[in-house]
């Protein structure tokens, strides 16, 4: 627990630091996450668990990367995703990314509300969402020049509010 508790304070510091999170960080993270299977695998099961491993980080990647390909979604925030899900199993890396998701979707509501302009973020996204299914056609949803940076929000930063969330439920309830 400790350790994707530090693999996201990280994150989430270069992600409100610099609005990216390092590959060498993330590849970092991975190499932590696939220590700490190894080191809790039952003996004779550790094949299987380090291929649960990767199976569950490469499984988050695919379903997150058409996210990427339309710039809704930053690359790291995925790989943290991935890394999540691969350290914690799938049941409880659901669950902290789901409350990072939830966090991430209040933040957006108040920052839109605060910002006065939720009617215009969300008829920006229908009218994309209408163009993609049109036209078929994958164009970036988000482009820095066009919608500045003021609309994104740090979502690592997210997703370890979500984790404490998380372990919030864990422990205490």
């Amino acid at each position: 627990m400790w350790l994707v508790f530090v693999i996201l304070f990280g994150g989430a510091f270069y992600d409100l630091k610099e609005r990216r999170i390092p590959n060498w960080w993330v590849a970092s993270a991975v190499l932590c996450g696939l220590g700490l299977v190894v080191l809790t695998a039952s003996e004779g099961d550790s094949f299987v668990m380090i291929f649960s491993f990767f199976l569950r980080i490469g499984a988050v990647i695919l379903v997150f990367f058409p996210f990427f390909l339309l710039r809704m979604m930053g690359a790291g925030d995925i790989k943290m995703m991935a890394v999540i899900l691969g350290c914690l199993g799938l049941k409880a890396g659901s669950l902290a990314v789901g409350y990072g998701f939830l966090v991430g979707a209040v933040l957006a509501l108040v920052k839109m509300l605060l910002q006065r302009n939720l009617l215009k973020r969300l008829s920006t996204l229908f009218v994309y969402l209408r163009r993609l299914f049109l036209t078929k056609e994958i164009v970036p949803y988000y482009i820095a020049q066009r919608d500045g940076g003021s609309v994104v929000i740090p979502f690592t930063a997210c997703l370890f509010l979500g984790y404490l969330w998380f372990l919030c439920m864990t422990f205490f309830i």
